[in-house]
């Protein structure tokens, strides 16, 4: 089964807008609008690579890592992500969105300024911009989980509608991680370390693993085949909708381990299980057409880090003497979770969709194409080498920072 990941055709209709002489009006092009909205994300990309060059060498050395990978997470990939669930949502459900361009504007508009608020009152210790940046942030997710949710009732029962629960439980999720990062600073500027602690492990899993996580591997049934271009397995949409609930359940553990530090191993396991739904028929696929492209090279090594660090993160954790020592344990994934996983697999998407959101024609699509693929086997290796190296502990440091 094939599927395209063109935006939507507009249906004409009576509440459409007029122009001059009883003309629709003219809207703006679909290649406008994908290259203002994918803006936002090219911006959080810079400000964050920006922002970790003044961290590891410049006067926010003291800051630590947390301002860059916030820029990184909750700017760059959460504003991808509200973007490109929208856009998977309308592909997979054949309906319209509650709200349409105007409420996904909204949205994305919503999480730039919440998130920027959030990094402001975070990193000058003030508590009442931090919660309304994570208020903002977790109104544009709820408002996301109506959408999709009316968007789904609303469907005529295709196929793979119930991917689109994906994206509605990924967006609970995000709200639910944001208030647990208000709840951390909170706990700390009121003296409470050890609670802080058990936030963190919640906070970082849910967003990572849960947010994140949820996200990738339910758009990867649908886009996986597609920048492949071969047919889906058969059982993928069924395994994959049978693996939600794992996954949500698997966080849920992982994020309670501050309670009882074996759960962490438990819901790896688990989470890993209902992963299975999506990476068993995603390597069927790949064994029948090899990821020789950029893309598809990039996006299997993103999965790799992925399942390598959750299978890593559940037996440290498990196997740590307190919930400090665990805290440890996620902070030294942050890079390559961040680096390796999210960047990465946002970088495979991007560069597979861009042609497309581009536009031009089949032939200005194939030139674009052969642009991206170029020497795609260095460059995927030399990435993840650098990544690799930068994760090393016995590397040193100097090495580390060029990496």
């Amino acid at each position: 089964m094939s599927l395209s990941i063109g935006s939507p055709t507009p249906r004409p209709g009576p509440g459409r807008s007029q122009g001059p002489g009883g003309r629709p009006a003219k809207k703006p092009s679909r290649r406008t609008t994908q290259v203002r909205r994918n803006a936002f994300v090219m911006a959080w990309l810079l400000a964050a690579a920006v922002l970790a060059g003044l961290t590891i060498v410049g006067p926010l050395v003291s800051w630590g890592t947390w301002l860059p990978l916030h820029a990184l997470l909750l700017g760059g990939i959460g504003s991808a992500i509200t973007i490109w669930s929208a856009h998977f949502a309308d592909t997979l459900l054949h309906r319209p969105a509650l709200g349409g361009a105007a409420l996904l504007d909204a949205r994305l508009y919503a999480h730039s300024l919440g998130t920027i608020i959030v990094l402001t009152g975070i990193t000058t210790g003030r508590q009442v911009p931090a919660l309304i940046g994570a208020g903002i942030v977790m109104a544009q997710a709820i408002a996301g989980v109506v959408a999709i949710t009316v968007q789904y009732r609303r469907a005529i029962a295709p196929r793979l509608a119930s991917l689109a629960i994906h994206y509605a439980v990924a967006l609970v999720l995000l709200a639910t991680g944001a208030l647990l990062g208000f709840l951390i600073s909170w706990s700390n500027a009121h003296g409470r370390s050890g609670l802080a602690d058990g936030l963190y492990l919640a906070h970082t899993t849910t967003m990572l693993l849960g947010f994140v996580g949820t996200t990738v591997l339910g758009t990867l049934t649908v886009l996986w085949p597609t920048m492949l271009r071969t047919p889906m397995e058969p059982v993928a949409p069924r395994w994959t909708t049978r693996g939600l609930p794992y996954l949500v359940g698997g966080t849920a553990l992982v994020a309670a381990s501050g309670l009882w530090l074996p759960l962490a191993g438990l819901g790896t396991l688990v989470y890993l299980g209902g992963a299975c739904g999506v990476l068993v028929p995603a390597y069927r696929t790949a064994r029948r057409v090899p990821p020789t492209s950029f893309a598809t090279a990039s996006a299997t090594a993103s999965v790799s880090w992925f399942v390598g660090c959750v299978a890593v993160l559940g037996a440290r954790m498990a196997l740590a003497d307190d919930v400090a020592a665990a805290r440890d344990v996620i902070h030294a994934l942050r890079l390559p979770l961040a680096a390796g996983f999210a960047l990465q697999i946002l970088v495979a998407a991007l560069s597979y969709l861009a042609p497309v959101m581009l536009g031009g024609g089949p032939a200005a699509t194939r030139a674009t194409n052969t642009i991206m693929d170029r020497h795609a086997a260095y460059r995927v290796t030399a990435a993840n080498a650098c990544v690799l190296l930068a994760v090393s502990p016995g590397t040193p440091w100097q090495v580390r920072v060029v990496a």
